[in-house]
């Protein structure tokens, strides 16, 4: 199972440079990436990719969730 480590205060989302940053840890050692929430979406960059992140806002994160079965 991966950690994850956040270190967070309460505040409203903002601009992504204000958003809050998650650290993943895999399971057997090592960063597995960088998951950074903020107003607009969720912007992930994993351990061995470079320059642009994956990206997804609330409402396109809304859809693919809606469609996941549920477990």
């Amino acid at each position: 199972m991966a950690k994850v480590v956040v270190d967070l205060v309460r505040h409203t989302l903002s601009r992504e440079e204000a958003g809050v940053v998650f650290d993943v840890f895999a399971a057997e050692g090592g960063k597995a990436g960088e998951l950074r929430v903020s107003k607009g979406g969720l912007r992930w960059w994993s351990r061995n990719e470079r320059g642009d992140a994956h990206f997804i806002s609330w409402e396109d994160f809304d859809l693919v969730m809606r469609r996941r079965p549920r477990h």
